[in-house]
Formats: C-alpha cells, sequence, structure tokens
C-alpha cells in the first residue's frame, strides 16, 4: 500500500522515459520541468487516482459503453451521421439544418463534422475520469488499483512480448 500512495509506483513504471528538461526550454524561466513523475504537490488521493487512470481498462467497465445510443445527442446538435465511405458525397448542411458529420473510428462516440470540428458525445456517466475517481474512497481505489495491476500483470503474462521487466516491476509495487 505504501507503494501506492507515494507515487513511487508511477515514478517507476516511468523512469526509462522520465526526462528532466530545462523549463528554459520551454517557457523561459529557470526551473526544471519534471515528466513522468508525479507533482510533490498532489495529495495521496491525487496519486491514486492518477494511478487508476493509467490502468483503468482493466478493471472498470467499457467506456463508452458499446451499446451507446448517440441518436439523441445527435439530433439535439443537429448532426447528421454518414458512414466515412459516403461522408463526401452528401451535402455539409442538409435542407433540415443538419450538419453532416463521421464517427472516429479511434474514438467511438466522438464525430467529426465537415469544418474538422470534434463533438464528442460520450456519456459522462461511468466516463474514467479525474472528476469521477476522486470521489471514491481511498480503500477502493487502492483496492481498484490492486485488481488492475493484477489483470495487467496476467495480460502481460500471456503476451508474445518479453514484459518481464515490466511485470517484474508490477509485482514489486502491487
Amino acid at each position: 500500500m505504501e507503494g501506492l500512495t507515494q507515487g513511487t509506483a508511477g515514478e517507476s513504471e516511468t523512469d526509462y522515459m522520465t526526462q528532466n528538461t530545462p523549463a528554459s526550454q520551454i517557457d523561459g524561466e529557470n526551473e526544471d520541468l519534471q515528466v513522468g513523475h508525479y507533482s510533490k504537490n498532489r495529495s495521496d488521493m491525487d496519486v491514486l487516482v492518477a494511478q487508476l487512470l493509467s490502468r483503468w481498462w482493466y478493471v472498470l467497465p467499457d467506456w463508452p459503453p458499446a451499446n451507446y445510443n448517440y441518436r439523441e445527442q445527435l439530433e439535439k446538435r443537429r448532426l447528421k451521421c454518414y458512414p466515412i465511405t459516403e461522408f463526401e458525397d452528401h451535402e455539409n448542411v442538409d435542407a433540415n439544418g443538419y450538419t453532416k458529420c463521421y464517427q472516429i473510428s479511434a474514438f467511438p462516440g466522438v464525430f467529426r463534422d465537415f469544418k474538422g470540428v470534434a463533438h464528442d458525445l460520450r456519456p459522462l456517466e461511468g466516463k474514467p475520469c479525474y472528476n469521477n475517481l476522486i470521489q471514491k474512497s481511498k480503500e477502493e481505489l487502492i483496492s481498484l488499483i490492486k485488481t488492475a495491476i493484477k489483470k495487467q500483470i496476467e495480460i502481460l503474462s500471456a503476451s508474445q512480448y518479453d514484459d518481464s521487466a515490466l511485470i517484474k516491476h508490477l509485482k514489486e509495487v502491487r
């Protein structure tokens, strides 16, 4: 549990990617910007939420739900969705005032209109985000993180790739 609340799991997991970049290279100041580390200003709860957000898909329900119906949201925004293969064949705005759009295949529930504007119609309920997860108790977050790490180890162990270093690390922080 100590490893989970002190940020060591996140720091160690990303050590190989961690860089210290002088902030002066970014915004002209003389402070260092640490990439891949949890801020010392984060509370224990903030660190737990961040750790869960980095592996939520191992332990929380799929989001957005696979069977979610976006029709009402599309109608409300006066958007008409077309398959990407037919998108260019339709008017930008039809006679009824509906703007054509298509669903972005990599992001179910996100639609792009003819101007390139993305419309995120995914439901807020069940969304794996800071605002929703911070409402959980510390004990529940720790339990979810431990379960997620266990599931992550199971999946990595079955992988065709050599993830032994990551598996070893995950077993240490559990």
